[in-house]
C-alpha cells in the first residue's frame, strides 16, 4: 500500500518546514511527498527538498482546489493507493497516519470500498470545524465528543484528510473554480452522490493553524440590543466565501432547497455587513463581498478575485 503526502502552499516560507518535518517523523512513513506551490513570491520553494519530494510550481495561483487537483492527478498517474492532504500550517501527531490506516484495516472490504476519505480530528480546543452530513433538509453538523472511535460524515477539512485514490478516480479532482471556501463541501457532495462517505478518526490528531493565525476569525460586537460578528480575513476570501455559498445552493445542490439557500444568503449578508460597518478601513473587503454576491447569483463561478 503506497501513500503520497500532499502539501499545497502559497507564500508559506515561515511554516512549510514544520509541516514537512511532521510528515517525515510519522511512525508509518509515507512513500513520497508532493509539494504544489501556487506561484509563491516569498521564497517558499527556496530550500533543498529531500529526494522523495516532487515539487510542482504553478504559474498562477490555482487556489486550494486547483492545487489539490494537481496533487491528486500526480497520485493517480503514479498509482498511489492513498493521498494524505495537508495544509502547510497543519502539523499531525507522529502516529496520525498510522492510526488512519489502522482504522481502514479494521473496516470490512465492502465498507472500505465505500470510503473516499479518512480524516484526522483537530487538536483539543480547535472547534471551529465540524464534520458535515448532507441531509434532505440541508446540512447537518456533527459533534465529535460522542462515544465511538470515529464519526461517519460526507465532508470535513481538506487538511489532515487521507483520500482513497480508487474513489478519487471516480469522483474526479476538486473544482478549481471554488478556489478556496466551500471547495471541500462541493467535493463531498459529488462523492455523496456516487455513494461514498468518509470518517473522522478520533484517535488521529492534526494541529491546525500552527505558526500563524487562522485565515478567517470573528469577534462579536454589540450595538445596543443587537450583536454582529466582525470578521477578519483577506479581501480574496471576502470575495470567494459569499460567491461560493450562493452558487452552491443555487446551482449545485439538488433538489433545490429554499430554506438552505436563504440560510446561505443570510450568512453572506451578515458576512458583508461585517465590513459595511467599517466602510473606510474595510473598503476592499466590502467591494469584494458585493462582487462575490453578484457573481454567485449570476452563476459566474469561473471568475477570479
Amino acid at each position: 500500500m503506497r501513500v503520497l503526502a500532499h502539501v499545497h502552499a502559497f507564500n508559506d516560507a515561515e511554516v512549510i518546514d514544520r509541516a514537512l518535518e511532521a510528515i517525515r517523523r510519522q511512525t508509518r512513513p509515507v512513500d513520497a511527498i508532493v509539494v504544489v506551490d501556487n506561484a509563491s513570491t516569498d521564497g517558499t520553494l527556496d530550500r533543498t527538498f529531500p529526494e522523495n519530494v516532487v515539487v510542482f510550481r504553478n504559474a498562477t495561483n490555482l487556489g486550494m482546489g486547483g492545487a489539490i487537483g494537481v496533487g491528486f492527478s500526480h497520485a493517480l498517474s503514479q498509482e498511489f493507493d492513498w493521498t494524505w492532504v495537508l495544509d502547510p500550517d497543519g502539523v499531525p501527531e507522529p502516529d496520525a497516519l498510522e492510526k488512519l490506516l489502522n482504522f481502514s484495516e479494521r473496516l470490512t472490504s465492502s465498507e472500505r470500498e465505500e470510503v473516499y476519505f479518512l480524516a484526522c480530528r483537530l487538536g483539543i480546543g480547535e472547534r471551529t470545524h465540524a464534520p458535515i452530513l448532507f441531509m434532505e433538509a440541508g446540512l447537518k453538523y456533527l459533534p465529535l465528543d460522542e462515544d465511538g472511535d470515529s464519526c461517519p460524515c460526507d465532508c470535513f477539512l481538506w487538511s489532515g484528510s487521507l483520500f482513497r485514490m480508487p474513489a478519487v478516480a471516480r469522483i474526479g479532482t476538486p473544482s478549481p473554480d471554488y478556489f478556496a471556501d466551500f471547495s471541500e463541501l462541493e467535493y463531498g457532495y459529488r462523492a455523496r452522490r456516487l455513494g461514498y462517505k468518509g470518517y473522522v478518526v478520533k484517535s488521529s490528531v492534526l494541529h491546525h493553524n500552527v505558526g500563524r493565525p487562522p485565515g478567517n476569525t470573528a469577534k462579536i460586537v454589540h450595538f445596543g440590543p443587537f450583536s454582529l460578528p466582525l470578521f477578519e480575513t483577506s479581501p480574496l476570501r471576502a470575495y470567494y466565501y459569499p460567491r461560493n455559498v450562493l452558487y452552491f445552493w443555487l446551482y449545485e445542490f439538488r433538489p433545490f432547497l429554499w430554506r438552505q439557500l436563504l440560510q446561505g444568503a443570510v450568512h453572506a449578508l451578515v458576512f458583508t455587513a461585517s465590513f459595511a460597518v467599517r466602510p473606510v478601513s474595510r473598503r476592499r473587503h466590502l467591494v469584494s463581498c458585493v462582487r462575490g454576491i453578484w457573481d454567485g447569483l449570476t452563476a459566474h463561478i469561473e471568475r477570479r478575485y
